[in-house]
């Protein structure tokens, strides 16, 4: 991902909407699957944005492949340690963590092969931790702000799906979000062909908090049931 993205997000992450968003909807899916005290891994966490409340239940450790990720990461919250690594081939033992975070990493360019990315996320889990994946959904929304983060690919429900069980995981949850923002996001695909910008530098207010209460209220039907596709996709899985 480009530099100056990594700069937007550790100007913008306490402010803006959409890390808002995700952050509260990451915590209603997981939280109550985190052991108390456990120990936490966030790969490819950037600065903090969207795992960093995972301190807040035990050790969280961090790792990104670039050195001015963890070290903003580092600087601006409470971590146990960070560890410049890629998802790859990931520097920890077999059974290694309670819980492991990885949010839109799958996607980017760097990632050749999901499937075995997945299976090293699945292998440093202890047995009963769970993994909880999140990528940008809908395969033909490629769009100016895919071309900063590097974006390679894009995902459906089913795809994340199958990435999980694949990997020997058990399938926990299975869910679109942010489903509200495909028609956008379908118009910005079309307008903005051959560009290249970032998201972050417009609109933190997400419509003066219209886009929050929208998401508000779509975390509380994602309580009682899964959407079939979104902006976003989740899957969480857990080994047996």
């Amino acid at each position: 991902m480009d530099a100056d993205e990594y700069r937007r997000m550790a100007e913008v992450e306490a402010t803006h909407w959409w890390y808002a968003s995700v952050r509260a909807l990451l915590q209603q899916l997981l939280a109550d699957r985190l052991p108390a005290g456990g120990r936490f891994l966030d790969v490819g966490g950037g600065t903090g944005a969207t795992g960093s409340w995972m301190a807040e239940h035990g050790d969280l450790i961090v790792a990104d492949i670039e050195p001015i990720a963890v070290r903003s990461y580092r600087d601006r919250h409470t971590v146990a340690g960070v560890v410049n690594a890629d998802v790859n081939q990931l520097p920890f033992a077999d059974a290694s963590f309670d819980a492991v975070m990885c949010i839109t990493v799958l996607c980017h360019q760097a990632v050749p092969s999901p499937a075995h990315a997945v299976g090293e996320l699945a292998r440093i889990l202890r047995p009963g931790g769970v993994l909880c994946l999140q990528e940008p959904g809908v395969r033909r929304l490629y769009r100016a702000h895919d071309r900063i983060t590097h974006t390679a690919r894009r995902f459906s429900r089913r795809d994340l799906a199958d990435l999980v069980v694949g990997a020997g995981l058990e399938l926990d949850r299975s869910t679109g979000a942010h489903s509200f923002l495909i028609p956008a996001a379908a118009a910005k695909t079309v307008l903005e062909r051959g560009e290249a910008a970032s998201d972050l530098d417009r609109n933190a207010s997400g419509l003066r908090g219209s886009l929050g209460a929208v998401a508000s209220a779509e975390r509380r039907l994602l309580r009682r049931i899964d959407l079939p596709a979104g902006l976003s996709v989740h899957a969480i899985g857990r080994r047996p």
